[in-house]
């Protein structure tokens, strides 16, 4: 009987202990606000955590304090006023009653979500087997941006709920970091700390293999405005256990929850593979996903997404890939605030991560320039789309495209591969193209099909499609057509 008192005492003890450890713990700040962070610059930048319910926050900012009470549920929120990046080390410090946070090395600038499935995970180190093109260089000359150019990678695994926080704290891209982050992420926030001269913060959340699907709720997914057929197909992915994150909100509640709401300037988005089987309805899924976002971060972030990459996807010839790109780029008119950029000329025939991300930042570099920071980058990133096509008597389909302003490739680079020509019979041949004098028409020939009612450009799942604006932004698939296959 002594024995088993002692054990209850140990039991009561150890409680105790543990009971004060909690009430020790009770301020809390959410990990995103860590020390070496990034806070968008000129604007009320959120900051949250928990607390002792009825107590009082004071947080000190910039010579300000600012108070705030903590909430029946624990939880308190307030936001914190940022001038204009200046290069200048911040400090905040958090206290309630005796319990005191400091974050140290704060800075001011730009901040970017970059999300999406592999070929936004993909690492400057590359893959097994998949390298990354510069990457040795890329992480030799990481130091001279690693202050200016800061990581928070989120690698929650699945949530079945919504959780509170993440496990992640901000890091200067050392070489260490640089290697193991996001290619594209990287390159694209090395450009923009370089070009604005102010720090960059690049929130990295990517997840190979996953759909859209788990990046939202059920809720959202169900007024997407999809077909009866197209929503159980999404839901029967729910019986098929130990799959890739495919399941609604798994990606939501453990990634994008518990830091919605960070001040940010805008989304990069590298996703698609994985919903290659949807080409009538992910436009719609995509649309439903950012104006989730955006209402979570309670301002309408513009969204830069890539286009689907040429890949041979076991069939070459097969033509899954230029149906779904096409409905992809449908979203850029059905979305306000959205461009999309184009990798036609990027892929790989052999392994669905290409190499070359750089030239992927690059794209998605430009379209922030030119569209979100309204500075003109000497690139125009506009996509050139399908304007008009006319058959002639003698067989040449005459086809003129819009945003290429006599400026489509140089006039040194005739010959372009990947259009093809069908007749009546609604067989497509491959056919032969050159690129007229005006810079801006494309003529269109094939000697297997004299009368031709039709043609498609890039419209296969690889074709080595080379058709490019001078300047090397390239051409997305397009057609003439609207038949089903």
């Amino acid at each position: 009987m002594f024995t088993d008192m002692k054990r209850i005492l140990a039991v009561i003890s150890a409680l105790t202990v543990f009971s004060a450890v909690l009430q020790a713990q009770d301020l809390r700040l959410a990990h995103i606000f860590s020390d070496h962070m990034v806070l968008q610059q000129q604007t009320q930048a959120p900051v949250w955590g928990w607390g002792k319910p009825g107590s009082t926050v004071t947080l000190t900012w910039e010579g300000q304090s600012l108070k705030v009470r903590v909430q029946a549920d624990g939880t308190w929120r307030t936001a914190l006023p940022t001038g204009a990046a200046d290069g200048v080390s911040r400090t905040l410090k958090v206290e309630s009653g005796k319990e005191s946070i400091g974050v140290e090395d704060i800075v001011l600038g730009e901040v970017w979500l970059c999300s999406g499935q592999s070929n936004m995970e993909m690492p400057v180190s590359g893959f097994g087997f998949q390298e990354v093109e510069g990457a040795t260089q890329a992480i030799l000359e990481s130091p001279e941006t690693a202050s200016r150019l800061r990581v928070f990678e989120i690698k929650t695994p699945k949530c079945t709920q919504p959780i509170e926080d993440v496990d992640a704290v901000w890091a200067y891209s050392t070489g260490e970091v640089t290697a193991r982050t996001s290619a594209v992420a990287y390159f694209f926030g090395r450009r923009l700390t370089r070009s604005l001269g102010v720090p960059v913060g690049i929130i990295v959340n990517a997840w190979g293999g996953s759909r859209i699907e788990p990046w939202m709720t059920r809720e959202v997914i169900d007024r997407a405005g999809l077909t009866e057929q197209e929503l159980k197909d999404i839901y029967a992915v729910e019986e098929i256990p130990d799959r890739w994150p495919e399941t609604p909100e798994l990606i939501w509640n453990g990634r994008v929850k518990p830091i919605a709401g960070y001040a940010a300037k805008g989304i990069i988005w590298y996703q698609g593979c994985s919903n290659m089987g949807q080409p009538h309805c992910y436009d719609k899924l995509q649309k439903a996903m950012v104006e989730m976002w955006r209402k979570e971060w309670g301002r309408e972030l513009p969204f830069i997404f890539t286009l689907l990459a040429p890949h041979e996807h076991d069939d070459a010839d097969g033509r899954w890939r230029a149906f779904f790109v096409e409905n992809q780029l449908h979203t850029e008119e059905i979305l306000s605030n959205c461009w999309a950029v184009c990798t036609e000329t990027l892929g790989n025939k052999v392994t669905v991560h290409p190499s070359r991300k750089r030239e992927v930042a690059d794209m998605m570099y430009l379209r922030a320039m030119q569209n979100v920071y309204g500075i003109y980058p000497g690139v125009s990133m506009e996509l050139p789309r399908l304007k008009e096509v006319t058959f002639q008597e003698n067989g040449t389909a005459k086809v003129i495209l819009t945003q290429v302003w006599s400026n489509l490739m140089s006039i040194s680079a005739r010959e372009i591969v990947g259009f093809e020509l069908a007749g009546e019979d609604r067989s497509f041949h491959l056919a032969q193209a050159e690129v007229d004098w005006d810079g801006q028409t494309i003529l269109v020939h094939c000697p297997e099909v004299p009368h031709p009612v039709a043609v498609r450009y890039g419209w296969r799942n690889w074709m080595g499609a080379n058709l490019a604006k001078s300047n090397g932004i390239p051409v997305p698939p397009f057609r003439s057509d609207d038949w089903e296959y």
